[in-house]
């Protein structure tokens, strides 16, 4: 170990003793017993020290080093009105009305204990994130490191991995140092021999062959399918020479830089096991698309993927996402390869090597762009995999006693696995207050004054110090209506997993579905219940407020808190309508529009520039010098001219045929005549990765917590009203046949998704 990992680790250690120390402290200095009236100027005095950070942050624009200085004091701050909260709910509002009051009580504040301790681990693993840039790489070609680039694939169309594999084969990187893998699993000899699905597992065994041949691509299968993604990395492994193993999902395109922007890490750290880069995507998931906010707002993913990870890479804790990443072949034979001991086989990876005393590095800079699920269903069924996965994690590999892993490792895994119990939390903070409303049980016993003195302080300082650590990328209610989609089938799961952790198996999540039409998820069912019972205790407190005056202290936060309540689930509610999606690629505009030249058929030229373009297709604007712009004709077939990205000094040719012409504008349909002319287009539209990340910058932007709220509050009415009218639109009978579905199939989907076993067999 050399002198300066020695001295982090040192340092790491002192930091964890001192924070120890001062959070038990602070919990002390919480407890203490000092009159109300202290108590308020005690709690507005240091919310009012946050509200100044977090002005002084904003007005240095957040940047280092002055940021951190005041991130550690906002967390110190923070921690103190937690604890003092939590203190206070102890001692004062539990309990005093009965056995059910207490019990529904208990089972409150059991959800914002494990809400404040999530909030806890989050302030460890925030207090220092590392902002790394790539490490260099020699000036000699000869002493870069050799490269296996896998892409796993099990039932993936053909025109979809033929994008991601053409991005690979893009990658700038010495000729003979790089070689380009599809590993087919859903070729194996398993299914080319099953009866029901030995031909048209024949047919992609066959058709990917082929592509591969085509492309320059070593193709792989296997006799089995065990252990899903892990199993078919590890059949690999093997056959690889590569000193690294560049691993992309099935639909995750890397940009031109991958390589150069990552594989320096390993040359610089010889105990370097992992470069994990972010998940980026190309087309909304099924939240931002429903409700509308992908053109607007930051993307749910990068909370994770552009700070979380940040935080856990400054305790040598980041970890493998299962895509986007290199990693050392050696290190990952030393343990066996890909670990299937799970379904969430990239973290129990990443822990396993970690335990090994090797270094994870996580280099947040945006170097592929992927697929997001389409439908509702596909994206609760993602997360539910990655829920049950963590749980699994902790069941049978728990990184509090796992041999190896030192202190900060095993609460940073901790503070990563934990998350996935919010689902029992979530609802039980949705519940909760209609007890009160509807039934007058007692869950919280505390007057409007003293959650203004204990809880307002509370609430506040988490929202500022949130909005100081990521509030560019995660605004306020946005989490919780992602929680709240999930949370109705995610809990049944996430019990089953907690029942028999064993009965799981991995699932692909579907990527690239089609949608021909509007439809209401068949899981709505749910949602629409919940929104109904908080509408009527809303309606049920207004009742209690003039006929119970003296419950009136209570009602006040009570209905502030059910009102926030219906907001989200409004929110969930106008997710459940799933907009249909026609088209099978999704188009970017790059930052600035690309000239290019058309070429008709009958020799006329004109200029144009490409608005934006997908594999697909793209929108041509005509060049407004043109004195006559030229007339195209629906399935007019032309020539687009323009310059080369992946040979800038070259002009390319991509064949096309017009699909529509309004006025200045010409869509086209791409009619490749060869590998080449697609492999130019998909280095337009994923190589660049300034490109890219300029598109992501686009969508980062800070709001007030006012805005955030209104915000929201339009986007939860707009899609309740278009439920609606959706419903109204299809008469009584397709309401008849709506409620059929709502209330009969979901069931079965729920079972399915909660109990049934996956095994796949």
């Amino acid at each position: 170990m050399s002198l300066k990992t020695q001295a982090s680790s040192v340092l790491n250690n002192f930091v964890v003793f001192l924070s120890l120390s001062a959070l038990a402290g602070i919990f002390i200095l919480a407890g203490a017993p000092v009159s109300t009236m202290a108590e308020a100027y005690i709690g507005g005095a240091m919310l009012l020290f946050m509200i100044v950070i977090f002005l002084v942050g904003r007005a240095l624009q957040f940047r280092e080093p002055w940021v951190n200085p005041l991130r550690i004091i906002s967390i110190f701050l923070a921690i103190f009105l937690t604890a003092r909260y939590l203190v206070w709910r102890v001692e004062f509002t539990i309990g005093g009305y009965g056995l059910v009051s207490l019990i529904a009580g208990i089972t409150l504040f059991a959800a914002e204990i494990y809400s404040a301790g999530f909030a806890l681990l989050g302030y460890f693993v925030n207090v220092n994130p590392r902002k790394r840039k790539p490490a260099p790489l020699p000036a000699e070609e000869a002493a870069f490191p050799s490269v296996d680039i896998v892409v796993p694939s099990y039932n993936e169309p053909a025109d979809l991995l033929e994008v991601t594999l053409l991005g690979a084969l893009n990658i700038e990187y010495p000729e003979g140092k790089v070689r380009v893998h599809l590993l087919d699993d859903g070729g194996t000899e398993d299914r080319c021999n099953h009866p029901k699905i030995a031909e048209q597992s024949r047919t992609r065994r066959s058709t990917l062959q082929q592509l591969c041949k085509n492309l320059g691509v070593v193709y792989h299968t296997r006799v089995h399918n065990d252990h899903a993604k892990a199993g078919n990395i590890n059949a690999a492994l093997g056959d690889l020479e590569g000193a690294l193993m560049v691993i992309l999902d099935a639909d995750h395109v890397p940009t031109k830089d991958f390589l150069k922007k990552t594989v320096g890490f390993f040359l610089q750290d010889e105990k370097c096991f992992l470069v994990q880069t972010p998940h980026s995507f190309i087309n909304p998931d099924p939240i931002e698309k429903n409700l509308g906010t992908y053109r607007d707002s930051p993307p749910e993913t990068e909370l994770f993927h552009n700070v979380i990870q940040t935080g856990l890479d400054s305790w040598n804790a980041s970890f493998f996402c299962g895509s986007a990443a290199v990693m050392r072949r050696s290190m990952l034979l030393e343990v066996g390869g890909i670990q299937g001991d799970t379904i969430t086989e990239d973290a129990e990876t990443a822990m396993i090597l970690h335990a090994k005393g090797y270094r994870s590095v996580f280099l947040n800079e945006s170097l592929s762009i992927g697929l997001q699920p389409e439908t509702v269903m596909s994206f609760i069924a993602q997360r539910v995999r990655w829920a049950q996965g963590a749980l699994q994690l902790l069941h049978f590999k728990n990184p509090l006693t796992l041999p190896g892993l030192k202190l900060t490792q095993r609460i940073a895994y901790l503070a990563s696995f934990s998350y996935w119990f919010f689902p029992f939390s979530r609802m039980i903070t949705i519940l909760a207050p209609s007890m009160f409303l509807l039934f007058g049980i007692m869950v919280y016993n505390a007057t409007t004054l003293q959650y203004a003195i204990y809880g307002v302080p509370y609430f506040l300082s988490t929202m500022i110090f949130s909005d100081f650590i990521y509030g560019k990328i995660r605004w306020p209610l946005m989490s919780d209506v992602y929680e709240m989609v999930q949370t109705p089938l995610a809990a049944p799961a996430l019990a089953s997993a907690l029942i028999r952790p064993r009965k799981l198996s991995f699932r692909v999540t579907p990527k690239g579905e089609q949608l021909d039409k509007d439809f209401i998820n068949p899981t709505a069912w749910i949602q629409y219940l919940l929104l109904t019972i908080v509408l009527v205790s809303l309606i049920a407190g207004g009742w209690r407020w003039l006929s119970h005056p003296g419950e009136r202290p209570q009602l006040v936060f009570t209905m502030l808190w059910e009102t926030v309540n219906f907001i989200i689930v409004a929110a969930a509610v106008g997710v459940t309508l799933e907009r249909k999606q026609r088209r099978e690629t999704f188009r970017v505009s790059p930052p600035q529009a690309l000239p290019a030249v058309v070429h008709s058929a009958l020799g006329a030229r004109t200029s144009v520039r490409l608005v934006d373009f997908s594999t697909g297709g793209a929108m041509l604007q005509l060049s407004t010098a043109a004195a006559e712009p030229l007339v195209f004709h629906p399935e007019q077939e032309i020539t687009l001219s323009l310059q080369s990205s992946l040979h800038p000094k070259q002009i390319v040719t991509i064949h096309a045929q017009v699909v529509s012409q309004e006025e200045e504008r010409i869509g086209v349909h791409f009619l490749f005549q060869s590998t080449q002319e697609k492999a130019e287009m998909v280095d337009l539209i994923y190589g660049n990765s300034q490109h890219l990340e300029s598109r992501l910058e686009s969508r980062r932007k800070r709001i007030s917590f006012l805005t955030a709220y209104l915000y929201l509050g339009r986007k939860a009415a707009n899609g309740l009203r278009n439920n609606a009218q959706h419903a109204l639109s299809r008469g009584m009978h397709g309401v008849a046949m709506g409620l059929h579905s709502l209330l009969l199939v979901p069931g079965r989907q729920l079972w399915t998704l909660a109990f049934a076993d996956r095994s796949g067999k």
